[in-house]
């Protein structure tokens, strides 16, 4: 295990060899194996479509996705991703190349930018806290626009608080281009938080005179030039449409109300954020005694604290407006936090440092007490996870646990992540914990790629792509191909398919088949049996788990019973399971 003087002289070591040793890590945890595993339904899926049409289509500048204008995001990933394809082909290394490249991006970053203001040791905590953790993992590892929001703003933010701590202009030029990288991956939230942090620090320390140091107008010419073109571009393709689509109801609407059955109480990032970024989280209740004095929150006192500690101020409001705007939203995801986990990784590698250096006191022992329950309860977890496996859509994980014996590993790995944290609170050396945390969150990694996640894909998307396949090879001019209550824009990506209807009520299915156009109709028995819709007298090309591709001709009809449409699903020995 590494002592205090080891750990030290490592972090004061050459930046470059210490650069070397973090891309390394980026590689393993954000690369390896980009590809093991398929894209997931429905977030990841239906960017990597829109980013699939817009490759095959050569129309850069409108989203479509499943035949219609498609404004959820800007389009800057779309944009990436296409690229990808160019390189690596139309599948996952392309999808999720982006956001593997953002979070790379994001830690090195880091790294120069805590390493300038607070040393060579916090900022080897921060960097490798950041990579080691359920959130930043997850993301870097998915086709999703939250990583690139995370790193743009932390790069604009970084570049502000470094140019406002040493008066070096650049930084501020920096942090007009990313803010317009921002906007462009996810839109004017990217300008909103970052804005709203800059102000309210400069307010809290008595710096609203330094903000006139900022190229307002280069700065602003340089987010405009950035920015508007796309905007402009989409508005004149598809006018009030796009305005109206993008700004009102995926931002403001989404803001106000409930977008997609998404919806959490006002405590829910309270609760998902510690679960996706522990243990580090746990040694900071070491900090309420100086939270209890209260001289944080006055302006008098921040005033007369150098950068390096001011610099405390700032990433604790960063932390504060991203979380307190989220909660206040009415949509919510657990993801939707990744633009405030930079600040949290270094306000854990900072109480980190600090009691690496004092190795004392009682919340320190509590915080380390929590570390090794924390990785005592999760190998409880997986050593008993087996025997609560209960879902009727995965009927072999079960047994295929059991055999490789693969929960037993991940609780021994846990086990051992407890035992060195109970050594770090015995010998007050930290440094095991940091240790322990880091080790056994890569050998947990190593274990999901190449133990747990090929023993789930053919159950949870083996289904799906099988259908997709089958699809590719059937579907051509003159054939429509549909679904009923099945909505899994994978069918799209991997069948290669610009455009499946996807049916919710039977009297749009009845009005297809009356039409003039072959119909391969993908749906689960528990969907007609809900509908009381009787599709036996139409061959069934393909099935595969819950779901089954009906092959209907034209002009036929379709004939309702509700007693022999549940009849029939319990004829076909179909799990009941309904599809949402």
């Amino acid at each position: 295990m590494p002592t205090l003087e080891s750990s030290r002289k490592f972090a004061a070591g050459s930046p470059i060899f210490t650069v070397v040793g973090l891309l390394a890590l980026c590689l393993a945890f954000f690369f390896w194996r980009l590809d093991a595993y398929t894209l997931f339904d429905r977030t990841e899926t239906e960017t990597a479509e829109v980013a699939r049409q817009m490759f095959a289509s050569g129309d850069w500048v409108t989203p479509i996705f499943n035949g219609i204008r498609y404004f959820d995001k800007p389009v800057l990933l779309y944009w990436l991703m296409a690229i990808g394809f160019q390189f690596f082909g139309v599948g996952e290394w392309g999808v999720r190349l982006p956001s593997a490249l953002f979070a790379t991006v994001l830690v090195l970053i880091t790294y120069g930018f805590t390493r300038r203001l607070l040393g060579a040791r916090p900022a080897l905590l921060a960097t490798t806290i950041l990579i080691a953790n359920p959130f930043v993992f997850g993301l870097a590892r998915t086709g999703v626009t939250d990583m690139g929001l995370g790193c743009f703003m932390a790069a604009a933010l970084y570049g502000w608080y470094w140019s406002f701590s040493e008066k070096r202009p650049w930084g501020y030029w920096l942090g007009f281009a990313c803010l317009a990288g921002a906007v462009l991956i996810k839109g004017p939230i990217g300008l909103l938080l970052p804005g709203l942090t800059i102000l309210i620090f400069a307010a809290w320390s008595g710096q609203w005179r330094r903000l006139a140091e900022l190229p307002w107008l280069g700065g602003t010419a340089l987010f405009a030039l950035l920015t508007l073109p796309w905007y402009v571009l989409v508005t004149q393709a598809n006018g009030a449409g796009f305005l109206w689509t993008f700004f009102f109801h995926h931002n403001i609407d989404r803001f106000l109300s409930v977008i997609d059955n998404q919806p959490g109480p006002w405590y829910y990032y309270l609760l998902y954020t510690p679960a996706g970024f522990f243990p580090w989280v746990a040694l900071l209740p070491v900090t309420l005694p100086q939270l209890a004095r209260f001289e944080w929150v006055r302006r008098s006192y921040w005033q007369q604290r150098p950068p390096a500690e001011q610099l405390r101020l700032f990433l604790c409001l960063w932390f504060a407006i991203v979380l307190v705007f989220l909660s206040t939203a009415s949509t919510k995801l657990p993801h939707y936090i990744m633009p405030a986990l930079p600040a949290l990784a270094l306000l854990c590698a900072i109480v980190w440092e600090s009691q690496m250096r004092q190795a004392k006191g009682p919340l320190l022992r509590l915080g380390l007490a929590g570390i090794a329950g924390f990785w005592l309860l999760l190998a409880v977890a997986f050593a008993v996870a087996p025997r609560l496996i209960s879902d009727p859509t995965l009927p072999d994980l079960r047994a295929s646990l059991e055999a490789t014996g693969l929960p037993w590993m991940l609780a021994g790995i846990c086990l051992a992540a407890a035992i060195a944290a109970v050594a770090a609170l015995v010998r007050a050396q930290l440094e095991w914990a940091w240790a322990g945390n880091l080790l056994a969150f890569f050998l947990l990694f190593i274990a999901l790629i190449n133990g747990l996640m090929p023993l789930l894909e053919p159950q949870l998307h083996g289904p799906l792509l099988a259908i997709a396949n089958r699809l590719h090879r059937e579907v051509r001019p003159g054939i429509l191909p549909a679904s009923l209550n099945v909505y899994a824009p994978s069918l799209n990506f991997y069948g290669r398919i610009d455009r499946i209807p996807v049916y919710i009520k039977s009297p749009q299915v009845r009005y297809q088949m009356a039409q003039s156009e072959r119909m391969l109709l993908v749906t689960t028995a528990q969907a007609l049996c809900d509908h009381w819709m009787l599709l036996n007298e139409y061959p069934i090309i393909y099935s595969a788990g819950i779901y089954r591709i009906y092959d209907i001709p034209p002009h036929s009809r379709l004939r309702y019973s509700k007693s022999e449409a549940c009849q029939q699903m319990h004829t076909l020995d179909v799990q009941n399971f309904r599809v949402h």
